[in-house]
């Protein structure tokens, strides 16, 4: 039976028959779900079989869920679902934006899409090639978190809202927001912990997990908190703002409250940021952005360095400073 109430979700899509549903698409999810969770059907179901057993079918109308996760156009029924990325090379907005892209399709495309934007613009290390010709890639966010926050963005957005997923790369952080709040009862510091599952959209989860995209534990969060930690960064941040949830996760160690921390002045905090977008600052450069003397640039990175938000490199003239890797 359908939920009694009214979501975007849930809504029968008008006009829509099984003619709009992707048939590739729908036997690449049988395919996944078999391998990942052991699921399979008759195969005699038939399309409409296996839409009926996943509850996105009623009688021969569709859902908007049928055609969010298995549709040839989900855009033309739902077309504020889609999910839009951007990077920019320092912290802040700007009006040069060196890369846009809006990603459609299935769910399932829009969340491999967002995935590979990102990965595309973090920083790797790439191991040695010893004996084998494949290689160690470390990522300086883990892809599994990077992934894990953008499927809770797919699957808990408010559907209802007219809003899209926004997907933002800075040279500091990443962040993700999609239109929605949090389940009644919950709170933010809920989320660092293992909690009950509470999909927004079960119909939606319930697909994403047997593909493999999601748990139905309530441990997703709790896992991402801990791959950022042991990859030597901060506690991923998350924030309810209004009707829209952000979760910021960090691509280096010196965030705003630690560099509050450790009682950096404006001039200071102007050439980390500096530093974090074009990768490293000298003394012209600091006396350029800061409009100071020579003396007091040089004062100013020494007491970087002291504090090990920077490091020296380099003697006389040619010396410069690079953000510092120590965690």
């Amino acid at each position: 039976m359908m939920r009694e109430r009214s979501s975007l979700e849930t809504t029968l899509a008008q006009g829509a028959t099984l003619d709009d549903i992707d048939t590739r698409r729908l036997e690449w999810f049988m395919a996944r779900a078999k391998d990942h969770r052991g699921f399979s059907l008759s195969s005699t179901a038939g399309i409409g079989g296996v839409l009926d057993y996943l509850n996105l079918k009623e009688r021969q109308h569709l859902t908007n869920a049928a055609l969010l996760l298995f549709g040839c156009n989900p855009q033309h029924f739902t077309p504020s679902a889609v999910v839009k990325c951007s990077f920019y090379h320092g912290t802040e907005v700007s009006a040069s934006v060196p890369s846009h892209q809006e990603f459609g399709g299935t769910l399932f495309q829009q969340i491999d899409d967002a995935r590979d934007f990102v990965l595309a613009r973090l920083t790797r290390a790439v191991g040695p090639r010893n004996r084998t010709p494949s290689v160690d890639v470390v990522f300086e966010v883990p892809p599994s978190a990077v992934l894990e926050i953008i499927v809770n963005a797919v699957a808990h957005r408010d559907y209802d809202a007219p809003g899209s997923i926004q997907i933002t790369v800075y040279a500091d952080r990443i962040e993700i927001m999609n239109p929605g709040r949090l389940p009644d009862g919950m709170k933010l510091a809920d989320l660092e912990k293992p909690h009950t599952s509470q999909p927004t959209n079960p119909f939606l989860a319930r697909p994403l997990f047997l593909a493999g995209y999601m748990e139905q534990l309530g441990v997703g969060i709790p896992r991402v908190i801990e791959a950022c930690r042991s990859a030597g960064l901060p506690t991923p941040r998350f924030e309810q703002r209004s009707n829209q949830f952000l979760v910021t996760l960090w691509r280096d160690v010196f965030t705003p409250d630690r560099l509050e921390a450790l009682g950096l002045n404006a001039r200071q905090k102007k050439a980390v940021a500096w530093t974090k977008e074009t990768g490293r600052i000298a003394n012209s450069p600091y006396q350029d952005l800061t409009g100071v003397s020579r003396k007091t640039a040089a004062r100013d990175l020494d007491d970087l360095v002291q504090k090990g938000v920077l490091m020296r490199i380099g003697e006389r003239r040619g010396i410069y400073y690079v953000l510092t890797t120590r965690k």
